[in-house]
């Protein structure tokens, strides 16, 4: 008996059907069929279907159904189905309802639950869908990061369609975020798998994506040429959808080289292949947005009046993902109106909202706009403000070098697809004389293949030579210096204990058998030119006192023998470096400060110590008449210069110098820390 019902109610779905086509009569067929429906599986497979065909018809009531459709799919353990239903419901509301944190709840709600039970393809699905929601809500890293992890989902799944659309997704977010070059390598990249596995509808996506990169970056001719082969190919397809955004895009080309009537015609054309789209509503708030901009900036401002007054009769024109273009909107309507008054209220809600949102081209814009607006209201400073702005986002984003990396890959693409072209029209003829060549092709291999041999040998040798000669250059260098510093050390103690000592004993002796005549200066003298000379040798007691004591004393020498004003900024108290580097960065600080004497002619020199994460940073800085690093080589090897940068060396220091002629010279010293 139930067999029979199915039959009379398949039978007159089929005489409905044919007489009425409308998605109505087709939904309320399905849903008959399901309430008579005894058998999960089957019922849960009817659900599924009336699912999927109420994704282009949502307004029939494709929220409810789709809620019914998961919680009973997940009752049955059905978690595959479940997966795709929630998938399609998070885009839902991304993109048809523009509510992006909905689609994230909705992630968040079901996502741990079924990871465990669904394919790897399904787990691909969902982190692009939820990528997607954080995309239009400008978190382009979090974006990013979730469509990393679709690909590599989607790699283990062996899905080339769903790898390409991760990779796809990646290029957009990295196009927002101003890095056209990483946009069009996986752009590309992209649609090198959807051609090869002929998907038509992202082959047509992938090519717009990268007309709208070029057209970003001013290639606006080669941004055409992509797009009048997607346009061709979208026809073909009847992909509606896509024809608007492409027609769409095109306008914001020709608004960009400010071909107003263009502009306009290709929004006329949007809005006509959006009428037969089943993304209409999507499409729509965006249509009257561009038509009240280019007929604002066309002087038809009784045009755009009714295309504002259409975009603000539907309240979800003007929130969400439509917010951003209501703002942009309302700004350049009241700007036509010559109300600058609103249009600054207008261009700054729109400037603070793509700040927040993060979106580079769009604050750009929003930048200039505001610029335009001040200058009418004849406060020159803060135009100026916000078109430095502007200007400073233009040569960001659009320096020579991102230029010149595009067009690199802008030419490989095309040669790619010429070489594709070429080689599909070979043809056996080429293939005739590749047997009477291999025996001359093997002859001379084996002989190529030998002399590589023997040659790679030699090479090898002499760069295994040549290393041990450079390590035992070093390693003397090293010895040499040790030897020096601990000849300096023992020289200077003897200076300072015995010939110093010595100088006291005879001072008191005169003192002593003197008493009338008391005048030891020649002998204080000599004692004081001693303990000088001790000290540059080594400083004395530089064990006890440490680096950082003994480096503000020598400061302290120098100040009391020099014109040049020294100052010092060490609050740092102790240091996380090898004990053993410590008297050689003392060294190389003490022949800094004799360069500054010897030839800075400088007024004042600072001396600081920084303490980085991990590091530790000595800089001297002199106010003196600098030098042209490029023309004062003799400087720059003079062997005060070589000792200090072969100490830097040997403690694996990074030394740094900076110097311009009449401003002065600047010297970094920088030590790893333990």
């Amino acid at each position: 008996m139930k067999t029979i019902c199915i039959v009379f109610l398949l039978l007159t779905y089929s005489i409905t059907y044919a007489q009425d086509t409308t998605p109505q009569h087709k939904v309320e067929a399905l849903k008959a069929l399901i309430k008579i429906e005894k058998n999960d599986g089957k019922k849960l497979k009817l659900l599924d279907r009336v699912t999927d065909f109420l994704i282009d018809y949502p307004k029939l009531g494709y929220d409810s159904i789709s809620r019914v459709t998961i919680d009973y799919a997940i009752q049955l353990d059905s978690f595959n189905i479940a997966s795709r239903n929630i998938q399609n419901r998070i885009n839902y509301y991304n993109n048809t309802l523009g509510k992006p944190e909905e689609g994230i709840v909705i992630f968040n709600t079901y996502f741990k639950t079924l990871k465990d039970y669904i394919t790897d393809r399904n787990i691909a699905g969902f982190y692009i869908d939820t990528g997607d929601c954080y995309y239009n809500q400008r978190q382009l890293d979090t974006a990013i990061s979730y469509y990393n992890k679709a690909k590599k989902f989607a790699i283990k799944a062996s899905n080339d369609r769903v790898k390409a659309f991760a990779i796809l997704r990646h290029g957009y977010a990295y196009f927002d975020q101003g890095n056209f070059t990483k946009a069009s390598l996986n752009t590309q990249e992209a649609s090198e798998i959807f051609i090869k596995i002929e998907d038509t509808l992202n082959i047509i996506a992938s090519k717009n994506s990268l007309a709208i990169i070029y057209s970003s970056n001013d290639f606006f001719d080669e941004a055409e040429q992509e797009r009048l082969e997607t346009i061709a190919l979208a026809k073909a397809f009847k992909s509606y959808a896509q024809l608007t955004s492409i027609y769409l895009n095109a306008a914001a080309d020709k608004q960009k080289q400010n071909l107003k009537k263009e502009e306009i015609i290709y929004i006329q054309k949007a809005e006509k292949e959006n009428k037969k789209s089943n993304y209409f509503d999507y499409f729509h708030p965006i249509i009257l947005q561009a038509f009240v901009i280019a007929y604002a900036e066309n002087d038809s401002i009784n045009k755009a009046k009714f295309y504002y007054k259409a975009l603000k009769e539907d309240k979800r024109n003007t929130e969400g993902i439509y917010e951003s273009k209501y703002y942009r909107a309302s700004a350049h309507l009241a700007f036509a109106e010559k109300d600058f008054p609103n249009a600054l209220k207008w261009g700054t809600k729109y400037l603070d909202l793509v700040r927040g949102l993060d979106h580079i081209p769009n604050i750009e814009m929003g930048e200039a706009f505001l610029a335009k607006v001040y200058q009418k209201l004849n406060q020159y400073d803060l135009a100026y403000i916000h078109l430095t702005a502007s200007k400073k986002i233009e040569d960001s984003i659009k320096s020579s070098q991102k230029n010149k990396a595009l067009s690199y890959y802008q030419t490989l693409y095309e040669t790619n697809k010429r070489d594709q072209k070429i080689e599909n029209q070979k043809t056996e003829i080429e293939l005739l004389d590749i047997e009477n060549k291999h025996k001359a092709e093997l002859l001379w291999g084996s002989i190529i293949l030998l002399i590589a041999l023997f040659s790679i040998i030699y090479l090898w040798r002499s760069r295994k030579y040549s290393r041990k000669n450079v390590q035992l250059q070093k390693t003397f260098a090293q010895d040499l210096i040790h030897s020096v510093e601990a000849e300096r050390k023992r020289i200077s103690s003897e200076l300072h204990d015995s010939v110093g000592q010595s100088l006291l004993l005879i001072k008191n002796k005169i003192f002593l058998e003197n008493e009338n005549n008391n005048d030891t200066s020649l002998v204080d003298g000599a004692i004081d030119e001693v303990r000088t000379i001790s000290q540059q040798l080594h400083p004395f007691q530089f064990e006890k006192l440490g680096l950082i004591k003994s480096v503000k004393n020598t400061i302290v020498n120098f100040q009391k023998n020099s014109d040049i004003f020294y100052s010092e900024d060490i609050d740092i108290e102790t240091l996380n470096i090898p004990k053993d580097n410590e008297i050689f960065i003392y060294r190389m600080l003490q022949e800094c400060l004799n360069n500054v004497e010897k030839h800075s002619d400088a007024k004042a020199c600072a001396i600081s110590v920084e303490d980085l994460k991990d590091a530790v940073l000595f800089q001297i800085k002199d106010n003196g008449i600098g030098f042209d690093l490029t023309e004062n080589t003799e400087l720059l090897n003079s062997l005060g210069m070589k000792t200090i940068k072969e100490r830097a060396k040997l403690i694996g220091a990074q030394l740094s110098i900076d110097s311009i002629k009449g401003k002065g010279t600047t010297i970094q010293i920088k030590v790893q820390k333990k």
